[in-house]
């Protein structure tokens, strides 16, 4: 049977939070992220009351991206992964990545970032697998909603069975990695739950017995 390497990305594959600076990268861009955040500013009663088309606006849970070209989006992906993503990993994870690798075993990135960046440092490193926060797209433009699951917590164990027949694998001998309390239920999936130190408390690690990196 084969075993997995699971590994949270924020904090840890990578050393800070990546949503953040990737939905300002696209805000910045983004014409209608603008326009709505001037009428949000400065006419905030209007433009929660007013039924003016002008001022009528659903909010999406990444308003940055709402409305942006898919295509653009990921571009700026791609920029934003080479220009702060792989200049920030964690090496000693990178490490314990290559070691997973050349044991042959099943790597997947998973995590409650966006797909959309995600997807394109794993090509970096050669991971097929990315289980992550899919984005609604509707006529080639982000709707700046979710597509299906939001994956955090233990809904990453939902979206992870939706991929992977659970029962093919090894999950005694098989590793999770992450920074966060937030992913007991992935850590405890497998064998051997490894928290990462990045400053966190890490006392819930010590209590269940996980091994800190």
């Amino acid at each position: 049977m084969k075993t997995f390497a699971l590994f949270d990305f924020c904090e840890t594959l990578v050393t800070f939070q990546s949503i953040p600076e990737y939905l300002r990268l696209v805000g910045f861009e983004n014409p209608r992220f603008k326009h709505t955040s001037f009428q949000r500013r400065f006419f905030p009663r209007l433009y929660r009351y007013s039924k003016i088309p002008l001022f009528s606006y659903k909010f999406a849970r990444y308003e940055e991206l709402k409305g942006f070209d898919t295509q653009r989006a990921k571009v700026l992906a791609a920029e934003y992964t080479h220009d702060r993503l792989l200049p920030h990993v964690n090496p000693k994870v990178i490490q314990k990545l290559k070691f997973h690798q050349d044991r042959g075993d099943e790597i997947v990135i998973v995590s409650g970032g966006l797909e959309m960046y995600i997807k394109e440092f794993a090509k970096h490193f050669d991971i097929k697998h990315v289980i992550a926060v899919a984005l609604e797209e509707k006529n080639n433009l982000l709707t700046g909603n979710i597509d299906g699951i939001h994956t955090m917590e233990h809904r990453k164990l939902y979206k992870l069975a939706q991929y992977f027949d659970l029962k093919n694998y090894d999950l005694p001998h098989s590793y999770a990695y992450s920074d966060c309390s937030s992913d007991i239920p992935l850590l405890s999936l497998v064998g051997n739950g490894v928290a990462i130190e990045c400053g966190k408390d890490l006392q819930w690690a010590k209590i269940l017995g996980y091994e800190i990196l």
